[in-house]
C-alpha cells in the first residue's frame, strides 16, 4: 500500500509525516500489477529524494501518480517542485492536493499547504494571453499548457519566459516576456492564419475571343531558284523551268516547361525533406527527455511523418518529370 513519507523540505514547506494511503479496492490482475508498480516507483522516489536527486525523485513520483492517481502523491510532487524552484508547478500541485483531498486532508496539513500556497503566490507571475485564434496550441518554455481560448491566466515562474502560439496549419509566433512575482503580464499575439481558407477565389478573367479568320487566301511566296536561269536548258519552248524551294529552318523544340516543373518539384522535395529532418531531431530530443510529454511526442511524430510523406511524393513527381523531360529533349535530333 502506498505511503507518504518525506524528509523535511527547506524553503518554506515543513517536513512530512508518514501518512498511509487508504487500502485499495479489490482489483483484477492488471489492476494489481499497476498498483504494485506505482508503489515500487513511489518507494524509489522516496530513496532518490533522500539522496538529494530531486529531478529523478520527481519523475518517479509523477510515474506513480500516473499509474494510481492518489491525491496524497500530489503533496510529494508539490514539495519536490518547490525545492526544484519550479514554483508554478508546486502551486498547481498543492492546489490540486487540497481540492482532491478535500475533507480527507488533516487540519494541520491543510494549514501547512495553505501557508505554502500564500508564499508561492508571491513567487509566481501570471500571463494574460490575448489572441483572436481559436484552437491554437500554447507553449510556455516549450511545454504545452493548453489550447486557445484559455479559460484562466497562465501561471509561470518569475523571470524571462518564452511563449509560442502554434495554429492548426502549423503557422506559429514566438514572444518573450519578463514576469515578476505576483505580476500579471499581458501578451498579445496577432492572428496566425496567413493563408485564410474561407476567402472566395477571385473570378477568373474572361477569355479573349480569338481573332476572326481572314477569308483572303495568302499569296504564294515567290519561288527561289537553286541555279541561275541561264544554266537551265529547257527541253522545249513550252516546257516549264524546274524550281526547287529552300525549306525554312526548324524551330528549337527544347522542353523548357517540363524541365522547369522538374526543378520546382525537386526544390520542393528538398525543402520538405529539410523540415522533416528538423522535426525528427526535435522528436529525438523529446524521446530523450524523462519523463516524456506525450503531447509533444505525438506532435513531432505527426509533423515528421507528414513532411516525410510530402517529400516522398515530391521526389516521385520530380523523377517522373525528369524522365519525361529527357524523352522530350532527345526524341528528335537537333
Amino acid at each position: 500500500m502506498l505511503a507518504l513519507a518525506l524528509a523535511g523540505v527547506a524553503g518554506g514547506v515543513r517536513g512530512v509525516r508518514a501518512e498511509p494511503a487508504p487500502a485499495p479496492a479489490p482489483a483484477d490482475g492488471a489492476g494489481t500489477n499497476k498498483l504494485n508498480e506505482a508503489e515500487r516507483r513511489f518507494r524509489r522516489g522516496i530513496d532518490l529524494y533522500k539522496e538529494g536527486d530531486l529531478n529523478a525523485a520527481f519523475v518517479e513520483f509523477k510515474r506513480a501518480y500516473d499509474l494510481v492517481p492518489r491525491y496524497r502523491i500530489l503533496y510529494n510532487l508539490g514539495q519536490v517542485s518547490y525545492q526544484r524552484h519550479d514554483y508554478a508547478a508546486a502551486l498547481r500541485y498543492f492546489r490540486q492536493y487540497l481540492h482532491d483531498g478535500d475533507d480527507a486532508v488533516p487540519e494541520d496539513r491543510h494549514r501547512e499547504v495553505a501557508g505554502a500556497i500564500v508564499d508561492l503566490e508571491q513567487r509566481v507571475g501570471r500571463i494574460d494571453l490575448q489572441t483572436a485564434d481559436d484552437g491554437a496550441e500554447v507553449f510556455v518554455d516549450d511545454v504545452l499548457i493548453g489550447t486557445t481560448p484559455l479559460r484562466a491566466l497562465v501561471s509561470v515562474n518569475a523571470g524571462r519566459r518564452k511563449l509560442d502560439l502554434v495554429a492548426r496549419d502549423g503557422e506559429h509566433r514566438t514572444r518573450f516576456v519578463e514576469v515578476a512575482g505576483g505580476e500579471i503580464a499581458t501578451v498579445a499575439f496577432p492572428r496566425l492564419e496567413s493563408r485564410p481558407a474561407d476567402k472566395e477565389p477571385a473570378p477568373a478573367r474572361a477569355a479573349e475571343a480569338p481573332p476572326a479568320l481572314s477569308l483572303a487566301l495568302p499569296k504564294p511566296a515567290p519561288a527561289v531558284a537553286t541555279a541561275p536561269l541561264a544554266a537551265v536548258t529547257p527541253p522545249a519552248a513550252s516546257s516549264v523551268p524546274v524550281v526547287v524551294a529552300t525549306p525554312a529552318p526548324r524551330r528549337s523544340t527544347f522542353p523548357w516547361k517540363s524541365w522547369t516543373l522538374t526543378g520546382l518539384l525537386a526544390g520542393g522535395a528538398a525543402t520538405t525533406g529539410t523540415i522533416a529532418l528538423l522535426s525528427k531531431r526535435n522528436l529525438d530530443d523529446q524521446l530523450n527527455v524523462f519523463p516524456q510529454d506525450p503531447v509533444e511526442v505525438d506532435y513531432y511524430q505527426r509533423r515528421t511523418r507528414g513532411f516525410a510523406l510530402a517529400t516522398d511524393g515530391l521526389m516521385i513527381g520530380a523523377t517522373l518529370m525528369a524522365a519525361i523531360s529527357l524523352y522530350l529533349t532527345f526524341r528528335d535530333p537537333r
